[in-house]
């Protein structure tokens, strides 16, 4: 028997990430979680499956919140960060790989952020900030804390401690936040990510650094324009994911740099500028260089020649990776992969690249009657622009056949950078799933500015808000609608963050949505580059800052709060109290402006929220929300 998706069996979806195989390639162990966290605590725990098994791993931690694994190169331990030692504070820790308990090696009182075993197994390197001194325990606990701005920086530092455990010393200290580290294979040196700040705004403007262990000090390689997922190309080669420009808002690649300095250089050739590289995954030995690719709606895993330049595609994949891992053997490589297709949620597959199996049963997950869940199909539409720009899109339609036109929501994806795929759509704050299974069409549109499409299709969302990217929505409403898909009478939508933003622009710009459901959205573009956790993105968005003269300033032109007074769509604002990235601020100043309106308003805040809406509960009552807003003023449904 079929049913609608119930928020409850969303919430309670686990979704995989970090698989990391044995270095003989036959064990796989990944990190899982529940959507919602029921408790105080963030709970994750560690699984473990074979490689080639029968499709079901076993779970090896529960309670706690578990992250990072990673497999000594002897294969027979795990490392991993946790916070069993102190609930909310991650350390290091170690586990047999036959199981058992762990074992602590580095647990402090602030957290470790990242580690990297020693070629030779016998000690990690990790990252965290110095402990707190007496003086600092004795201001916090009279709280005498007074925090100015730009002054005693917690910068990570790098330290190193036996991996049977021992006092952890400290290696480096330079006045940069270090954010991510690798080991070179022969020991030798450790490659750093560094930026001048933590804070999140200076993620942009990332330095490489090599640490030649024993001489006491690092050596900066290269400038890079962001980065993440540090690595090395045999002992010589320092290879990183990160942006094409300086600029942000644009599309990603693969760089690489000489250990002994030089300049940067794109893995790649100009025709893989027309694609977008996600991240890059090394094998521990250095011998191989795996990037996650998106391309289009598809994501390939490509290997890399950090020498040549050259990629080879490895994998082709119709859904979103979270996560991936690589190792040699003497057989060949072994890869594995979390990603997120079909199933409900995501699902691990290992093995050889064209010989993946299914690992885990995450993706399986029956309903409340025990029978498996009925899913909307997942479609793609295809539609052309006014300046013929091609634009594709991901339909679906309400499960159990039938012909449209149905009452339609249109869902528009968070970024701008991002993309909306052949994946299932059932999350707390994507609601494809959710709202097919109650009998809509769902029409989810890639706009200018997406994921996927190259570097010209990025950044044409620079400083365009409320103009390109909202043509282009309108673009794939228009041919859902003569594709037979929309009602063009029945049409409501909603989205989270950029989506959040473009529903509230929609229903300031036009009467033709029945209902609009904006999740943490923009509404002021210039007190966004003032006041956003990421203000120079914010800025390149939104196309000026505040303090760019007395105006008036580009950036109000594409600001919902500008166009308020022509607004008599009935509008939900969701938004999440404690965010920085979009301050809560702009949902209450939207509501502000629409309170006295006649069309309806209503504004939700979510204590202790961020961004992002982690709680259980407050997941729940949002779809609850979404479900009843979009019944009543599409539908006309009461109940």
């Amino acid at each position: 028997m079929s049913h609608a998706l119930e928020p409850e069996t969303i919430s309670s979806l686990w979704w995989p990430s970090e698989p990391r195989l044995s270095p003989d390639g036959r064990r796989v162990v990944w990190t899982a979680a529940p959507l919602g966290r029921a408790g105080e605590h963030a709970e994750r725990s560690l699984w473990v499956a074979e490689v080639g098994g029968d499709g079901a791993g076993r779970r090896w931690t529960r309670g706690f919140e578990d992250s990072g694994p990673q497999w000594s190169p002897d294969g027979t331990r795990i490392a991993f960060l946790s916070d069993r030692a102190e609930r909310g504070t991650a350390g290091l820790h170690v586990l047999d790989a036959t199981g058992g308990e762990s074992r602590p090696v580095a647990v402090r009182k602030r957290d470790v952020a990242g580690f990297a075993w020693s070629p030779d197994g016998a000690r990690l390197a990790f990252l965290a900030p110095d402990e707190p001194t007496p003086d600092d325990e004795r201001r916090a606990e009279e709280r005498d804390d007074a925090d100015e701005h730009g002054v005693g920086w917690r910068h990570h530092r790098l330290w190193v401690v036996p991996a049977d455990g021992g006092e952890p010393v400290r290696l480096w200290a330079p006045e940069r936040h270090l954010g991510d580290l690798a080991w070179s294979p022969d020991g030798r040196r450790i490659a750093l990510l560094a930026q001048r700040t933590p804070l999140t705004e200076h993620q942009l403007g990332t330095d490489v650094w090599v640490f030649v262990v024993g001489a006491g000090d690092g050596v900066r390689l290269a400038a890079a324009h962001s980065g993440s997922s540090v690595g090395w190309a045999g002992d010589d080669t320092v290879v990183w994911a990160g942006d094409h420009e300086p600029e942000p808002q644009c599309s990603g690649t693969a760089w690489a740099v000489a250990a002994s300095g030089g300049a940067l250089r794109v893995v790649g050739t100009r025709l893989d500028e027309e694609r977008c590289t996600i991240g890059v995954h090394h094998a521990p030995d250095g011998t191989r260089t795996l990037a996650t690719v998106a391309d289009g709606l598809d994501t390939r895993l490509k290997w890399l020649d950090a020498a040549s330049g050259v990629r080879r595609v490895a994998v082709t994949l119709g859904g979103e990776v979270s996560g991936a891992a690589v190792v040699s053997t003497p057989d060949g490589p072994v890869v594995a992969v979390a990603v997120l297709d079909g199933g409900l949620a995501g699902r691990v597959l290992a093995g050889r690249p064209d010989a993946l199996r299914t690992v885990s049963d995450h993706h399986v997950h029956p309903g409340a009657d025990g029978a498996a869940v009925v899913l909307g199909d997942v479609e793609t539409l295809v539609c052309t622009a006014a300046d013929g720009t091609r634009l594709d899109a991901v339909v679906i339609r309400p499960p159990g056949g039938g012909r449209g036109p149905w009452p339609t929501a249109v869902l528009v994806h968070g970024g701008p950078y991002g993309r909306s795929g052949r994946w299932a759509h059932a999350h707390p704050l994507d609601w494809g799933q959710l709202l097919a299974t109650r009998g809509y069409a769902v029409v989810m549109p890639n706009y200018r500015g997406s994921l996927g499409r190259g570097i010209a299709f990025a950044t044409a969302a620079r400083g365009t808000m409320g103009s390109i990217e909202w043509d282009d929505v309108l673009t794939t409403v228009d041919a859902a609608v003569a594709a037979g898909i929309a009602d063009p009478d029945r049409l409501g939508i909603g989205g989270w963050s950029q989506g959040g933003f473009l529903t509230a622009w929609a229903v300031t710009a036009t009467d033709r949505f029945k209902v609009g459901v904006m999740g943490a959205g923009v509404s002021d573009w210039g007190w966004m580059a003032a006041t956003s956790d990421l203000p120079d993105f914010e800025a390149v968005l939104a196309g000026s800052r505040p303090w760019d003269g007395p105006g008036p300033h580009h950036a109000a032109l594409g600001s919902p709060l500008s166009h308020a007074a022509r607004r008599t769509t009935p509008l939900l604002i969701l938004h999440g109290k404690e965010d920085l990235r979009v301050p809560y601020s702009q949902a209450v100043a939207l509501h502000r402006a629409l309170v006295d309106q006649p069309a309806p308003v209503a504004l939700v805040g979510y204590p202790r929220e961020p961004h992002g809406i982690r709680e259980r509960a407050h997941q729940v009552d949002l779809q609850r929300r979404v479900v009843a807003w979009f019944d009543r003023h599409v539908r006309g449904l009461t109940s």
